[in-house]
């Protein structure tokens, strides 16, 4: 099989685009960390957990795209500026969340590492409801290296090269 055909899911599954022309989107992730901590959020219906971030609407620059989803995806109202580290990619991905039977893409994704140790976060706070109806919480950053927590696909491909 060629591989230009095989797209993956959030949970790695793979799937086979045969008759669909993918399209094209660019996404910016936050992983925010805080005392050893890290921001997850998990999507309603999903029980992957994911960093705050996403597709850009149109004429949205990285900083508006990026203040936009972390508010809906976590209920923070955060404006981030400089980020420590940086890690891009361009994945072949299939979003099966999107009707009638899923979309496949080619999305370059930005992932951005920040320090959020300044700000007022409570890492002991319980999993909260956001704004989308999904969760957020702080989770151990180790927990999460050590594969305790289910990461996204793509997000944990992320999270390995910037812990190099």
């Amino acid at each position: 099989m060629d591989n230009s055909l095989i797209f993956f899911d959030r949970n790695g599954r793979e799937h086979y685009c045969e008759a669909a022309i993918p399209s094209e989107k660019e996404g910016f992730f936050a992983l925010l960390v805080k005392d050893g901590c890290l921001l997850l959020t998990y999507p309603p219906h999903y029980d992957v957990a994911e960093f705050p971030g996403g597709s850009c609407r149109r004429k949205e620059n990285v900083r508006d795209c990026l203040f936009r989803k972390l508010y809906e995806e976590t209920g923070l109202e955060i404006m981030l500026d400089r980020y420590e580290k940086a890690f891009e990619q361009v994945v072949r991905y299939f979003a099966d969340d999107e009707p009638p039977e899923g979309t496949f893409y080619i999305y370059k994704q930005k992932f951005m590492l920040y320090d959020v140790s300044s700000f007022r976060f409570d890492v002991a706070q319980e999993k909260w409801k956001t704004p989308e109806n999904g969760f957020a919480e702080w989770v151990a950053i180790d927990d999460v290296l050590q594969q305790k927590v289910k990461l996204n696909f793509f997000h944990e491909i992320a999270l390995k090269a910037l812990a190099e």
